[in-house]
């Protein structure tokens, strides 16, 4: 249990300084002379800006433990790479997109949904290919070594 509350701490942490990080990027990108956790829509939504940046430290935590406790899948060593993928997909989608809605990210429509659906299969693929390269990378320097 102990273990769990560390991990949680420090996906929460995670999820904060990586949040952090984006809002104050697309901030700038916007020319914003103010801070917005979020967008001004969400921001709106509160009687006082400073409950809109607690609310978005809370819901970035989340994420951060949605990504974080989902990577843990990949440590089963009895299922396969198959089955782990689909495991994670799912558990990433399911805890992300509801957060990604409460964050207020796009307007809830039919169409934004399915736009935010593609975007995030489309970089769910390129960052397990790019995983998949590294370990295969990897797993040949292992073998030459071996070899020698």
């Amino acid at each position: 249990m102990k273990k769990y509350v560390k991990y949680s701490i420090g996906f929460s942490g995670i999820g904060v300084l990586i949040g952090l990080a984006i809002s104050l990027v697309f901030n700038y990108l916007n020319g914003s002379t103010t801070y917005y956790p979020s967008s001004p829509n969400f921001v709106n939504q509160f009687a006082h800006p400073l409950n809109s940046v607690t609310v978005s430290v809370i819901l970035w935590m989340l994420i951060g433990c949605v990504f974080g406790f989902g990577s843990l899948i990949f440590e089963f060593k009895n299922w396969s790479l198959l089955k782990k993928t689909i495991i994670n997909f799912c558990a990433y989608y399911a805890g992300f997109a509801p957060l990604a809605i409460l964050c207020g990210w796009f307007p809830l429509t039919w169409i934004n949904f399915a736009i935010f659906t593609l975007i995030f299969i489309v970089i769910y693929v390129i960052i397990w290919l790019l995983n998949w390269y590294s370990i295969k990378k990897e797993i040949r320097s292992i073998n030459q070594q071996i070899k020698k």
